[in-house]
Formats: structure tokens, sequence, C-alpha cells
């Protein structure tokens, strides 16, 4: 199996955070322009989340990221795209765990610890 490298998997997920931003700031900046809105602010918030708990699960399991790096989630055992439930999974540890969540990546299959736990790893594509 032809693992994702490391380096491309953290700039992939840089780039997965840079469009997670986006409509946090769009959604504030219509709350401010609107001298209040915080349930708008809200849904920015939830869009954002939403974007970065499930985006594995999107078709062929690549986040926008993970396309644009020719990288895409697959289940470990079968090989079949990442689901939505996986890639929540997979995604929660490293929302709550952070830089914690990384240091797993060192091992051979390049597995970060949410990926264990969803049992799913990343492959090129390319």
């Amino acid at each position: 199996m032809n693992y994702a490298p490391r380096t491309s998997r953290l700039i992939g997920q840089l780039i997965d955070a840079c469009i997670a931003v986006v409509p946090i700031i769009v959604a504030y900046t219509i709350a401010y322009l609107l001298n209040g809105g915080d349930s708008i602010a809200t849904l920015g918030g939830i869009v954002s989340l939403s974007y970065l708990l499930l985006a594995d699960g999107r078709a062929k399991g690549q986040s926008i990221g993970k396309r644009m790096l020719s990288m895409r989630v697959i289940d470990e055992k079968s090989g079949e795209s990442c689901s939505y439930g996986r890639s929540f999974l997979r995604n929660i540890l490293l929302l709550v765990l952070g830089p914690i969540d990384w240091i797993f990546i060192f091992g051979g299959k390049h597995q970060r610890l949410g990926d264990k736990l969803a049992g799913t790893v990343v492959v090129s594509t390319s």
C-alpha cells in the first residue's frame, strides 16, 4: 500500500484548517455588520466544525486538502473510501488531542491515533 507522506498529510491538514476558517470569518463579519447576529456567528462555527469532522467522508474519502494533494482516506481492511462515521472518529481525536494525535504518525503506516481508532489509512492516489 502506498501510504501518503507525512509532510503531505500535514500540508493537507493545514489547507483544510484554512478552508474551515472561512465560514467563521464570513459569519462573524455578517454578525458584526448586523450589530448582533449571534445565531449567524454560531452557524458559521457549526459549518466549520462540521467540515473539520466530516470532510474525509466526502466522495472518494477526500477532503479538499487531500484532493489537492492527491491523497485519500480509506478503510484499512476493505480499502473502501472513508465514511462520514469514520471521518468523525478519526478527526474528533485530532480536535480533542491536537498535536498529541500526530505523535503516532511516525509508525510504519503513517497513522494518527484517530486513524487507528477509526481503522483508516491515508494513501497517495498518484
